[in-house]
């Protein structure tokens, strides 16, 4: 999938996560917490790439993923189980080292973080290509499964700029929408 329909994906799983698990007494910075949180944890699988959309958001990003290029493989470890409890340990305990004094419920902002994280990892299941869930097990897993595979979306490709985007993007509506009030609550209370 590419880093729009990634982004899309995993603020998706995070709105509907949080407005449907939030209690109203949360504040303002926690929601922009999760919404940064989402975007970082939807696309930072891909930081094995040197194009990855993640590296051409950040400063000096580009040349940053020019220079891990040799050492990192695209659809390696960070597309892995592997990979997301090791993501995971690091969130948790940069979220840990934020002071009280902030506001923040962090394990809220966690959980949705490696919620997006692991909605990339599952989206890039249903790419032709599929991942290596139990790296360093090479094998590539996807859904469907063989003998289905054929089945799988092409990366960048017309299924899934004119189905899966704008699908993720009604669905994502319809969540807020229907949400509005809860929202508006947590956000201007």
């Amino acid at each position: 999938m590419t880093g729009k329909t990634h982004q899309a994906i995993g603020f998706l799983a995070v709105s509907a996560y949080f407005v449907y698990s939030a209690n109203i007494e949360y504040a303002p910075a926690t929601l922009s917490a999760v919404i940064v949180g989402s975007y970082i944890g939807a696309l930072l699988p891909d930081i094995d790439q040197p194009a990855g959309k993640l590296w051409q958001d950040l400063p000096f990003g580009r040349m940053l993923g020019k220079l891990s290029d040799p050492f990192l493989k695209h659809r390696n470890i960070t597309h892995s189980l592997a990979g997301l409890i090791l993501v995971g340990i690091g969130a948790y305990y940069l979220l840990r080292s934020f002071p009280n004094y902030w506001g923040l419920d962090n394990l809220l902002i966690f959980v949705c973080f490696m919620i997006s994280y692991a909605s990339h990892l599952l989206a890039d299941m249903f790419t032709e290509e599929g991942i290596p869930v139990f790296f360093p097990y090479p094998k590539m897993l996807g859904i469907p499964p063989r003998p289905f595979h054929k089945a799988r979306i092409k990366t960048g490709k017309w299924f899934e700029n004119l189905i899966v985007f704008p699908a993720i993007n009604v669905i994502t509506v319809v969540v807020l929408a229907t949400n509005w009030d809860k929202i508006r609550e947590i956000i201007f209370k």
